[in-house]
């Protein structure tokens, strides 16, 4: 849908993304483990927002 929102054909897309090596996969991993992260980080930093919450699950290794 990225692909089609930018007007691109969506190999393009892949190859730009492969060329320049930005993962667009996202991690398995079961919804309670990630609530379970979610709400320790939100213990640690309650007044943080969505940006630093993603880049926290970064850390962990985790992409979503």
């Amino acid at each position: 849908k990225l692909a089609q929102v930018m007007g691109i054909h969506h190999n393009t897309l892949h190859s730009y993304l492969k060329q320049n090596n930005v993962s667009y996969k996202y991690s398995l991993i079961l919804d309670a483990d990630l609530d379970h992260a979610v709400r320790e980080f939100h213990q640690m930093k309650p007044n943080s927002g969505v940006h630093y919450l993603t880049g926290h699950l970064r850390q962990l290794g985790l992409q979503v």
